[in-house]
């Protein structure tokens, strides 16, 4: 699992931060809709990210129930899990 690459960003806005929270994602990226649904729904998904410098991915629970906005951009290099 380790040669991986990360295949997406995934940019999260949430309640009460003024800064998105962007994270390298790995296998397939949500779409638009699937996003949509999951914030509709107040979903809590599993997505496969790894932190800046790592390429060994983990399991990472994010309650979309606070997300306000989302975004989903092609991965730019050397970036991973950001606060």
């Amino acid at each position: 699992m380790g040669d991986l690459k990360p295949t997406a960003e995934l940019h999260l806005r949430m309640v009460g931060h003024a800064a998105d929270w962007t994270m390298l994602l790995h296998g397939e990226p949500p779409s638009e809709d699937l996003l949509a649904s999951w914030m509709q729904e107040g979903m809590v998904a599993k997505l496969l990210v790894a932190e800046q410098g790592s390429n060994e991915p983990y399991t990472l629970l994010v309650n979309f129930a606070l997300v306000i906005s989302a975004r989903v951009s092609t991965p730019l290099g050397g970036r991973g899990v950001r606060f």
